[in-house]
Parts: C-alpha cells; structure tokens; sequence
C-alpha cells in the first residue's frame, strides 16, 4: 500500500471516486480511502436521477459535465454505468411555475443544456398514462435520465484505477495533521466483526500533499477531525417502489420508457422501475440525522418507512397516474441523504488549512458526482475552475454557525426542493440568528430582512404591514417600487447603509497605512477603507 501520494481522497461514493478519477486523469498520483464499501453511504439507496434542471450556474454546469461525461464512461472502462436516456419532464399546474421554468431557461442555454417546453395536449399525445386536464405544461430535457449509482460509481472506480489511482477499502482516517509541507494523516484498518465494522488495531499514517474528503454522511466527523465546522446533516429521504402496472406493462410493449416525471407543485418525481412505478417526495416533516456522528453499528442501513408522512404525495401520484391507484407496494427506501442550508454542496479548499479541500453536503450527489470531479481537480492542479464556483466556495458557512441551525435549514431546505424559488427568495428557518444594534429599530421603520453570513440585514424598506413573502414574483415583486425610491434618495440626497453583515478585515502593522494610503494590490481594490 502506499505512503505518500500527491493527493489522498477520502470517501469511497459518488462524489470521491469521481474526484479520485479525475485528479489519476489529471496525472497526479492518487490514493482513495473508503472506510466500509465502495458506495456503502447514501450512493447505495440513491435514486439515480441525472437532472439537469437547477436554477444555479456552477451546478448547472456540474449536472452537464457529468451528464456527457456518464454517456462515455463505458467506452472509457468497459463497464455499464447503467445510464437510462429517458429523459426528464417537469410539470407545471400554474403560471408561476412555468415562469420559474422561462427563468430557468436562461441558466440553461449558459451551459448549452437542450430543452424544450410541451403543452399538455403534447404531453398527452407522447405519455397518455400520464393526466394532464389540470396542467399548463412542461419543461423537458430529452437529454438526461436515471442512472445506476453502483454501477457509475464502480465503473469510476475501476477508470480510476486504469489512470494509476490506488483505492483501498475498509480503511478509517482518524486525524489529520500538517507539517508545513504535507499532511500526515492517521488511519486504521477496520475489520467485520459480528455484522458491524469494527477497528482491528492496525494502524499507520500516509502522506499527502493534497487531501480532498468527501465523507458524505461522515461529515461531522471530518469537520472534528480537522477542527472546522461543516454545516453537511443528512436528512431522511423516503421513496417507494410499486408493483407494477399491467396498463404500464402493457403500453411499454410497443414504447420507450416514460421520462422522470417531476411534479414540483405535488413536490414529488415519479420513474419507472421494472414495470412498476418509483415514487420520491419531498415532504414536510423529514428530520435530520447524524446531528454529531453516525452510530457505529449504522453502515449500508435505512431508517423504518413512515408512510403516513408522505400520503399526500402519493395520493397526487394517483391524480397525475391513474393508473397506479391499484398497484401494490413492493419495496421502499428511507435512507440519509446529505444537505446545506441552501442547497449547494461545500467544494473547494478549506480556509485555513493549505491544500485541504472538501466536497461535503451532496443533497444530488450521483448527478455532481463527475462535474465535481472535473472541476474540483482543475482547482487543485491548475489553480481555478473554468467556470465561477463561488456559489459553493465552503467559507459562505463561518464560525457563527451551529450544529442546530444547520440541522434546522437542512431540513427546511429538504422541503422546499420543490418550492418556487423566485430570485428574492428568503427563507425563515432559524431566524434571527445574529442582529445589529438597530435591528428593533430597523424593523419599527419597515425593513423587510435578508440573511447574509447569519446576519438579519435590511433588503430594503416598505410600509409598515407590508408582507415580503407575498410580493415575490419572477417577474417584477412588490418591492420594486421601495427599492426606487430607496435608491432616488441616495442618488439624490444622501442615504445610511448598515455595513453590520460585511466581512471585516483589520490591517495592522508596520507598513499598514502605507498599504492603505498607496495603491493597494488588484486583489483588494474592491475594498472599503475605514479608520
């Protein structure tokens, strides 16, 4: 086994074996560590949707890469990734949805992403199981679909190996430590031992130049070990697998597989399987595990199905399918899937620490999991990505934050997977967290709050009374007309801003106020000056 590589990964799912191929192709010497199996966390129990649809332009561009990059991974390794090009159509019962839609629009063409939008007499005439009396209509990528996670994680794995990458299994890291070069990092073989993965005492240490960990559920214990604060939970994720349909069954004898079906207004995606129906909502009341580690005795498990959480959404499957109404439950699934406060995985380095990196909080995992990888190996051998990662950069998430709120917006963040996301959006979980001196203040005068680095900071002000969440729009919200005379008043008279939620830096030192007083580095330019 080796002892010093250049860049060591840690996490044997998705997300790491996509890393560990792309830094082997990058031509660095790469050794991965998996402390059970390879894909023994959340890959295993994932649904395998590859959606292209997200209305950020770094993932956007992550779910494209990895998209192309799955649809050549057989030739490349001679494994079957299990790709399924079926397709990916996602419903609208009202207007604001298919604004959203049009909004979307615009990212996609960004990356290049083919899209196309249906009205419901063509959705009838393609899919005609599927109800369409009460849509307006329908976004569709014909270009995506479901994938096997095992098998694309594998198929990684093994185009890894042929690019010189070394994986080893059953493998734990228990800390880490830098030298000033290099870090050193503890680990120890773990062993079976009646069901449960066990340490055998076998310890050692390996080099490494670069450490990358995308430990998945594991995330609190990495953030421990490195003595930083991740805020990656894992929430319960529930889907069920039907018996299947006979009018399904019959209508595939002479037809392709249905697209994913996504009804955002019922919050849930549909997919076939094996002639039968999976169906996966995102519900509310979905709890955060893991809130400090996972149990020892917790490796490739699930959590009991909690049915009654998730009739509504099954019910409106049977609205949008009539024809499930009468099949069976065969098999169901409710396992952690990781999540942020907002959504976006941590990737990037971590402050702090010289050539530590992560790739933490992967709520669409097997969909980043290749896009991930290109992208997080530019950034390690070449300096940057070819494309903007700021929305995922770890240090968006400081000290101010803790172990409740994360749990708390990870789990409003499961439940508004489906909600309408206009540009204003701001969500209320775990609020006020951290406010000014003025903030009553403030808010006797009408400020309608934003949340910037935990900060309650004023978006703007309005009329005492007025409700922010209702005059959201994706065309032009109610708080235009504030915003104007907010910025007439600046403009021509003056105006008072609270800088509380700005990040500070203080300067000090021989030589500072000539650093501040003289022409600052490019780099620091932007910056505001106060004394």
């Amino acid at each position: 086994m080796k002892t010093h590589v250049k860049a060591l990964v840690v996490g044997g799912g998705a997300v790491g074996t996509g890393i560990a191929y792309h830094l082997a192709k990058a031509g660095w010497d790469t050794l991965l560590l998996e402390r059970d199996e390879l894909t023994s966390g959340s890959t295993w129990h994932a649904a395998g949707l590859l959606p292209l649809f997200n209305m950020g332009y770094a993932t956007t561009h992550i779910h494209k890469y990895s998209v192309d990059f799955y649809k050549g991974l057989e030739a490349d390794t001679g494994l079957n990734p299990g790709f399924y090009v079926v397709g990916n159509l996602r419903m609208a019962h009202r207007q604001e949805r298919m604004d959203e839609y049009m909004l979307y629009s615009s990212v996609a063409e960004t990356a290049n992403v083919h899209h196309e939008f249906l009205t419901p007499n063509q959705i009838k005439d393609r899919w005609p199981l599927v109800r369409t009396d009460d849509l307006l209509g329908a976004l569709y990528h014909p270009q995506d679909g479901y994938i096997n996670p095992a098998d694309v994680t594998q198929a990684m794995a093994k185009g890894a190996r042929q690019l010189g990458c070394t994986i080893e299994r059953k493998v734990q890291v228990n800390g880490y430590k830098w030298t000033g070069s290099e870090w050193v990092v503890s680990c120890e073989r773990m062993v079976e031992q009646g069901g449960r993965l066990v340490p055998s005492g076998d310890v050692f240490t390996i080099t490494a130049e670069h450490v990358v960990t995308a430990t998945g559920n594991h995330a609190q214990r990495t953030a421990r070990l490195l003595g930083i604060k991740i805020p990656a939970i894992p929430v319960e994720h529930q889907y069920i697998v039907t018996e299947p349909d006979p009018m399904l069954v019959e209508w595939r004898k002479s037809n392709p597989q249905h697209p994913v079906l996504r009804d955002a207004d019922a919050k849930w995606y549909v997919r076939e399987e094996r002639g039968g129906w999976i169906l996966g909502p995102y519900e509310r009341g979905a709890p955060a595990r893991f809130l400090y580690d996972v149990p020892e005795t917790f490796r490739a498990d699930l959590f009991p199905l909690n049915l009654e959480r998730i009739e509504a959404e099954y019910l409106s499957m049977i609205h949008r399918i009539p024809s499930s109404e009468t099949v069976g439950l065969k098999d169901d699934f409710n396992g952690p899937i990781c999540y942020t406060p907002d959504g976006n995985p941590l990737v990037g380095p971590v402050p702090g620490l010289r050539n530590m990196w992560i790739a933490e909080g992967f709520s669409f995992g097997i969909t980043a999991a290749g896009g991930t990888g290109h992208y997080m190996a530019q950034m390690m051998t070449e300096g940057e990505a070819e494309i903007d990662m700021a929305s995922l950069d770890p240090r968006r998430y400081g000290d101010w934050i803790t172990t409740e709120y994360s749990a708390r917006k990870n789990e409003e963040c499961y439940e508004h997977v489906f909600v309408l996301h206009h540009p204003d959006e701001e969500r209320e979980a775990c609020r006020p967290l951290r406010t000014s001196p003025v903030y009553d203040r403030q808010a006797a005068l009408g400020a309608q709050f934003g949340q910037v680095n935990g900060w309650e900071r004023p978006n703007y002000f309005a009329t005492l009374g007025f409700n922010d969440h209702d005059s959201r729009s994706f065309r032009r919200g109610g708080w235009w007309k504030y915003a104007v005379e907010e910025a007439k008043a600046i403009r021509e008279t003056a105006g008072l801003i609270d800088a509380t939620a700005f990040t500070k830096h203080l300067c000090a030192g021989r030589g500072q106020r000539r650093f501040w007083t003289g022409s600052p580095p490019t780099s620091c330019r932007r910056l505001a000056v106060s004394t």
